[in-house]
């Protein structure tokens, strides 16, 4: 009596597998005979290798042929951007004071070597008398580093080398232009004292006279001068010649003064004129009542004209206690 054996399980799927394949090819002959019955091609198997693609056909019919199309969907392949190493570069503080200490050495040795920084001469406007190349001279400028140039020190010693100069402005800029501005005294007296002369401008300052003036009042001075000090320490400015006040009626008494005459000055009695008509007229130094004492003397004159009286002396510098001399004599003026 024979046993039967009992199939493992892989046999049974082996089995299994075999049964649904030849139902699987009895199925596909079915169709394909219903296929050609209806006059349809059978399309050729589609296999794929590899990645899996779903395929989509659609089959057309157009006047007899045929067409198909199909949609491929594919997945994009992705990408990746090429990266640089990155290089990094540290300066420490030592490094970086040590680059800016040469940047600034150099430019400061270039500053002070380069001849385009070097001054030659200062440019002079504003003068008229006192030439640019007098001015230069004594400002020593040349070759100077435009650097170390201060104005003040620059208008200084032009002040102090000319006198005849009131005021000086003094500009420096790059890269080595220096601009004096210079404003000369302007005369207006010619004082003309023993052999010698100067010029006095109308604050009373003296000062050395250069060419030619238009228009100077002459004053003669005989005796000594006061002495006068400038009551500004450590000024610029220099020493008055003569008190403004004086240097007033001078420019007040000038429109008067005779044809032929000259103004005299003298410390002890002021200003004064000798007349044509044979005396001197005394106007003292104040400058502030010239009109009266003109006014006064001019009486006085027609009053001693009327009764024939030669003086030699007319003294109006106290307008309200004027006086003449006849000789010895002192008679004062009666009251007009």
């Amino acid at each position: 009596m024979s046993e039967k054996k009992t199939p493992s399980r892989s046999e049974i799927v082996r089995q299994r597998r075999r049964t649904q394949a030849k139902q699987l090819a009895r199925s596909q002959k079915k169709q394909s005979r219903g296929k050609r019955k209806n006059g349809n091609r059978e399309l050729p198997p589609i296999t794929t290798r590899g990645v899996v693609n779903e395929f989509a056909v659609e089959r057309r019919k157009k006047s007899g042929k045929r067409r198909f199309n199909a949609a491929i969907s594919m997945s994009r392949p992705k990408t990746r951007a090429l990266s640089m190493p990155r290089i990094q570069i540290r300066i420490g503080w030592r490094l970086l004071s040590f680059l800016l200490v040469l940047f600034f050495g150099a430019g400061l040795y270039l500053f002070w070597t380069h001849p385009q920084f070097r001054v030659s001469s200062a440019h002079v406007i504003g003068n008229q008398r006192i030439s640019a190349d007098e001015i230069n001279s004594v400002l020593e400028l040349n070759g100077h580093p435009i650097f170390l140039l201060k104005p003040d020190f620059i208008r200084e010693q032009a002040l102090r080398n000319y006198p005849e100069l009131a005021s000086v402005e003094v500009t420096v800029s790059l890269p080595n232009i220096v601009t004096v501005n210079v404003t000369e005294r302007e005369p207006i007296i010619l004082w003309q004292q023993e052999s010698g002369y100067t010029w006095v401008d109308e604050t009373g300052t003296a000062f050395h006279p250069r060419g030619e003036a238009q228009g100077l009042i002459i004053v003669q001075a005989q005796g000594e001068l006061l002495s006068l000090t400038n009551p500004e320490e450590d000024s610029l400015t220099p020493p008055s010649f003569i008190p403004e006040e004086t240097v007033k009626a001078i420019v007040s008494l000038a429109p008067y003064v005779p044809s032929g005459s000259v103004i005299m000055y003298d410390p002890e009695i002021g200003l004064s004129w000798a007349d044509g008509r044979g005396w001197q007229a005394i106007f003292g130094i104040s400058g502030h009542d010239v009109e009266v004492k003109i006014l006064v003397y001019k009486t006085i004159v027609d009053w001693l004209s009327q009764r024939s009286t030669q003086p030699l002396i007319i003294n109006v510098a106290y307008p309200k206690a004027p006086y003449y001399r006849m000789e010895q004599v002192e008679v004062r003026a009666e009251e007009q």
